[in-house]
């Protein structure tokens, strides 16, 4: 090898020497991003959400259900089935949507043939839920022979409802109901 070869080799290798014992200038690249995930809160219905019962249908033939479903931080969708027991098994039934103020919430349904529609409250409490048919005297709801789902309803379950069985016996899910599913309230 000549001089001016074995030089270079030796400038180049200590120049390399001295860049690996020196502190990194660049930053690092970053992590590869992960894909953003949505964080949804729930809305703050979710605290009303869950299954009350008026009586023990095991007991009585006469009781009642209440599945409450938390759609907005507003309103609350909700089915309330009950039975007035022998001898005439009346019954009352109501799926919609209604609004809450506070710890209640106010439902109102009107169809066409309708003079008043039909109005009920559903005050909440940690345990309970009580049903009530507002205007008793200018209520269109068309429950069976004088009978309502008026009750006190004792909570049984506190988990987010999915479905609910109608009247028809179709199984209804509520994160899938389009908007112009329910009777909404006013």
């Amino acid at each position: 090898m000549t001089f001016r070869t074995t030089s270079f080799l030796l400038a180049a290798m200590a120049l390399l020497a001295s860049c690996t014992d020196q502190p990194a200038t660049t930053t690092p690249p970053a992590a590869p991003a992960s894909p953003a995930v949505a964080s949804v809160a729930a809305p703050a219905t979710t605290r009303y959400a869950g299954e009350y019962r008026w009586r023990e249908a095991d007991k009585d033939d006469m009781g009642g259900t209440l599945t409450v479903y938390p759609e907005s931080d507003s309103t609350i969708l909700f089915q309330v089935d009950a039975n007035g027991g022998a001898p005439t098994y009346n019954m009352a039934g109501v799926f919609g949507r209604a609004h809450l103020r506070g710890d209640t919430a106010t439902y109102f349904g009107k169809a066409p043939e309708d003079k008043h529609g039909c109005r009920l409250k559903i005050g909440f409490s940690p345990q309970t839920a009580a049903v009530i048919l507002v205007n008793r005297g200018e209520n269109d709801c068309y429950f069976g022979g004088n009978f309502t789902p008026e009750a006190t309803y004792r909570r049984t379950s506190y988990d987010v409802p999915q479905q609910v069985i109608s009247d028809g016996n179709d199984t209804l899910r509520f994160a899938h109901l389009p908007p112009d599913a329910l009777k909404d309230s006013h």
